[in-house]
């Protein structure tokens, strides 16, 4: 009996744990209720933990290319500390972006930016113009994009069941280390762009996906993995071969002196498993220095 009732306990508090947090860290739970039920895209960021990484703090801690200074002057926010988790949601349609972190002192309301206009929806403070804004949930919980998509994450926060199930089930197939990640359903509402040239047949097929992810690690150089599902082999092996002939036509059009560029190259790799598709790419830190400078180079001139 003593053997059965610890059992019981054990089976309970692991129970207990998963009903907590579904989504093994992936969203926080402030914000899942603030997930439209339409959303087909998730995607987010730990920021806390990318803060962490070697190429944050060389990159992004002191840069000045991204005005950071001056936007914590105008706000009061500095998101290079004050920011701990960023969510972004996509019905297919409009792109809905809610973050976690401080966004005002002792939970006073955030403070107001100039020549923005300030007014409430239903007790929530929201700063911005007749189309876009930021509303702010509490001093810890905000969100971004139009204003109507705002008020619709605002009126269902109560009745929300959360990540919708089928976004869920991907997410929980990514990486526990993962800090930048996206899970997604396919088709066309999922990707409404389009494509042209040596991509137009990538396109089609991308509306034929049924599922994605992709999931990166940023701690010792950049670790991405990618993957889409599709219904039958068929379709994952003309995704398989676009994929690869896109790759081949970026390196042959690469000049030879960028070394760097095509050493990034040789670290994708593209393979098909059953009907899934696996994209993947592992970049050393010493790489990955190299590119940012090429890149921080570039954005300067």
């Amino acid at each position: 009996m003593k053997r059965f009732l610890t059992t019981a306990l054990i089976a309970l508090t692991l129970a207990a744990c998963s009903r907590r947090d579904p989504t093994a860290g992936f969203v926080d739970p402030a914000l899942a209720t603030l997930i439209p039920a339409d959303t087909v895209m998730l995607a987010g960021v730990k920021v806390e933990s990318v803060r962490e990484t070697p190429l944050y703090r060389k990159y992004i801690e002191g840069s000045s290319l991204l005005k950071i200074d001056e936007l914590s002057a105008r706000t009061g926010f500095d998101p290079r500390k004050d920011l701990w988790n960023v969510l972004m949601t996509s019905n297919g349609k409009e792109v809905l972006v809610m973050a976690r972190g401080k966004f005002s002192e002792m939970g006073r309301e955030p403070k107001s930016m100039p020549n923005v206009k300030r007014s409430s929806y239903k007790g929530y403070t929201l700063l911005g113009d007749d189309e876009t804004g930021v509303l702010f949930v509490n001093a810890s919980t905000a969100l971004v994009g139009t204003i109507p998509a705002m008020q619709r994450a605002v009126d269902q926060k109560d009745s929300s069941k959360g990540v919708p199930k089928p976004l869920l089930e991907q997410i929980r197939t990514l990486p526990a280390e993962s800090q930048v990640w996206m899970a997604a359903l396919g088709g066309r509402v999922m990707l409404p762009l389009q494509f042209q040239g040596n991509a137009a047949n990538l396109g089609k097929i991308i509306q034929e996906m049924q599922t994605a992810t992709l999931s990166m690690n940023l701690r010792n150089g950049v670790d991405l993995a990618a993957q889409a599902n599709y219904t039958d082999d068929k379709l994952a092996q003309q995704t398989r071969d676009a994929l690869r002939a896109l790759l081949g036509i970026a390196r042959l059009t690469t000049p030879s002196a960028e070394t760097d560029v095509l050493k990034a190259f040789d670290t994708m790799q593209v393979n098909q498993v059953g009907t899934a598709v696996k994209f993947t790419a592992q970049m050393p830190p010493d790489l990955v220095e190299k590119l940012a400078n090429r890149a921080a180079a570039r954005i300067q001139q």
